[in-house]
């Protein structure tokens, strides 16, 4: 289990951040369109700085990531958040097609700047680490909040200031059998599912989605 050390203190390293930060949007958020923020890095892809320029791009998608986009674009508004520089966050979605698909859209896409630390406890030992706080979206774009935002990383921690939005899947590591991995393939069934049958998203708990997933394709 993970647990904040002082959340006060996190709330107010959340606010500091909030007055410094400017959202550049690349597409407007549609009305009604609730919020999916996705991680990069072992989640949608597994990038080689040594493959850009080169003809093996498709080699760090995840399995059918164009396909996931695509999926949960009808669905939700899709913001990317990376914890990398914003000069790598640009070469990968541009490289990588994310920017120029006419089936999807990015809202806007963040970068480690963003993101500031916390002291945590996961199993009674303390970390400080980074996190991604979803109030510093829900801060610049009134119409998003828990109700209506889900959260995906393979890191946890990343959302220990929001654990309710947050849900964990696998890390995708391209030299791990790849060909085999469809978690891409089950969440977006999932979100689906979350956007279709849930106004408020606090009211399922998201670590338990693969349950969820099964439950329904039962019926």
């Amino acid at each position: 289990n993970y647990t904040l050390w002082s959340r006060s203190d996190a709330e107010k390293s959340l606010i500091k951040m909030a007055k410094k930060i400017e959202i550049n949007i690349m597409n407007p958020p549609r009305q009604g369109k609730p919020l999916l923020v996705l991680d990069l890095d072992h989640t949608l892809l597994h990038f080689s700085r040594h493959m850009v320029n080169t003809d093996q791009h498709d080699q760090m998608l995840r399995p059918y990531m164009h396909n996931f986009l695509e999926r949960v674009y009808r669905h939700y508004d899709i913001v990317i958040w990376s914890q990398t520089k914003w000069t790598w966050v640009e070469i990968k979605l541009t490289e990588l097609g994310m920017l120029s698909n006419p089936k999807y859209a990015i809202c806007f896409a963040l970068d480690t700047s963003v993101m500031f630390k916390v002291v945590g406890f996961r199993n009674g030992n303390p970390k400080r680490h980074k996190v991604k706080a979803l109030g510093l979206i829900w801060a610049k774009c009134h119409h998003w909040s828990r109700q209506n935002t889900i959260h995906i990383d393979d890191l946890a921690r990343n959302f220990a200031m929001n654990p309710e939005c947050g849900l964990k899947c696998t890390a995708f590591r391209r030299d791990k059998n790849p060909e085999q991995d469809t978690e891409l393939l089950r969440i977006a069934a999932y979100l689906e599912l979350l956007a279709v049958k849930h106004g408020d998203f606090t009211q399922v708990d998201h670590n338990q989605w693969q349950e969820y997933l099964a439950k329904h394709e039962s019926k």
